[in-house]
């Protein structure tokens, strides 16, 4: 079996804390859909004046009564191989007679390291993320079936050589074409995987959430630009710390070993999207190239700027079905994107950040209202929803109208802060999503005026 820790897997194995040659005692790893990985330890308190204790050390790791904590990197081995589990933190105890343990590591290395240590600095880190396929729009596969005699000859080309990258803010950017395949000559050809990935590489080495961190850019990017829920679905490591380990003992140069790290696990589990919500992004790899890509992560890194992406990217990946937080943190977003668009550090009124990021980005829908009437509405049902003691609370089709219409406008901010072409952004307002954000309004009959208040003027294309 393989070096893997999946949902509903049980591995019964040996536990070393690297303070000396071999293991410390037995443990169990396990792995849920919640919470990623879980180390169990049972062990036992061993008799006073006992003169060859035996779990002296694990007994220190949950005594509950002083600052007392696991070590901050364990090894697991058992018959599938090694496991590194990092950052290790108290997941609780079961007390008693016969106690039980509980560890959550935060990283999981799935390969064995040179030396123990605290933290593991690593050279490189790929991950692979939902829509960068259709982003990149790269080719590594091509094939060419002609006629002859007898039936068809097909010949099959991989060359994933493709790839896009960039320098910025410490780390080297690289959005790579990747094929895995197997094949027996004269018998099969299967091909695995075909999914472009994303590395970074920091050659004084960084660890695993500073890489992941320097590419939450890159997810934040995709997610705006398709405007759906997005996930995680793989991580690796490469690092002269963690050698491929021959069966002599002999270390060989280091390869891609896989990684679980406890903020994005449960993601790589979670449905793919829907192929048609990921057929046309509304910007390509291609229309941003090396430029557009470093400008992106480099006004990522600017705080203010992240802190205005964030918030709508949370709202589009999912975090919550209610349409009043959706509103709420939308708004926040828009605030903060025209914050950062004023550039003078100036405290305004939401309304006015919100109409900034509409002026900028060229938005405009006459049949909803004036880009005051919008920017005014929207900051208008945010205080509604805010603050108790305002009577006027929003309809139902007012709040989705709002909610559907601040996502468009904050995924339109991408266009000219990146200095896209204008056809694109013409295409994205000619797209379903803009099309369907704006008939909610129009279906619904739904105005505001000037000052943000609505203003009904009698549903559009509805039978009576």
């Amino acid at each position: 079996m393989t070096n893997e820790l999946a949902p509903g897997d049980v591995r019964v194995g040996h536990i070393s804390d690297g303070i000396d040659e071999g293991p410390v005692q037995s443990g169990t790893l396990t792995f849920d859909e919640e919470g990623g990985a879980q180390l169990l330890v049972a062990y036992l308190r061993d008799e006073l004046g006992d003169e060859a204790p035996q779990f002296a050390r694990t007994s220190t790791w949950f005594r509950f009564t002083d600052d007392s904590k696991p070590p901050a990197t364990l090894l697991f081995f058992d018959s599938r191989g090694i496991v590194t589990l990092v950052d290790n933190r108290l997941g609780g105890a079961a007390l008693g007679s016969y106690p039980l343990g509980r560890i959550r590591p935060q990283v999981l290395i799935f390969q064995r390291p040179r030396t123990f240590k605290e933290e593991y600095r690593v050279r490189d880190f790929k991950s692979t993320i939902d829509g960068l396929e259709a982003f990149a729009g790269f080719r590594p596969i091509s094939f060419d079936t002609v006629s002859s005699e007898g039936g068809y000859r097909t010949t099959i080309a991989i060359e994933p050589s493709e790839l896009i990258e960039w320098e910025a803010c410490g780390f080297h950017y690289v959005i790579r074409a990747n094929v895995a395949w197997t094949g027996q000559e004269g018998r099969s050809f299967e091909l695995v995987d075909s999914q472009p990935y994303v590395q970074t590489t920091n050659e004084a080495g960084a660890t695993p959430h500073d890489h992941l961190a320097a590419q939450w850019s890159v997810r934040a990017l995709l997610t705006l630009i398709y405007g759906t829920k997005l996930a995680w679905r793989s991580h690796q490591l490469r690092d002269d710390e963690f050698p491929m380990w021959m069966l002599s003992g002999d270390a060989h140069d280091p390869h891609f070993v896989d990684v679980h790290l406890a903020g994005t696990v449960k993601q790589h589990r979670w449905p793919k999207p829907e192929t048609a919500s990921l057929r046309s992004p509304s910007v390509r790899l291609a229309d941003l190239g090396s430029g557009g890509m470093r400008k992106w992560v480099e006004l990522y890194a600017d705080e203010v700027f992240e802190r205005a992406v964030q918030p709508a990217v949370e709202v589009i990946n999912g975090a919550t079905s209610f349409l009043e937080p959706q509103l709420m943190m939308l708004a926040i977003s828009l605030d903060r994107f025209g914050h950062f668009r004023h550039g003078d550090g100036r405290r305004r009124a939401m309304w006015e950040n919100i109409e900034k990021c509409l002026i900028d980005a060229q938005l405009d829908w006459p049949e909803i209202g004036s880009r005051r009437g919008i920017a005014m509405a929207i900051s208008n049902i945010n205080n509604d929803l805010k603050h108790p003691d305002r009577e006027r609370y929003p309809e139902t089709t007012e709040l989705a109208g709002a909610v559907y219409l601040s996502k468009i406008i904050v995924r339109a901010q991408l266009f000219d802060l990146l200095g896209l072409p204008d056809t694109l952004r013409q295409g994205f307002l000619r797209s379903n999503d803009a099309r369907n954000a704006v008939d909610v309004f129009v279906r619904h009959g739904l105005r505001v005026d000037d000052e943000g208040t609505r203003v009904a003027v009698g549903p559009v294309g509805l039978d009576s």
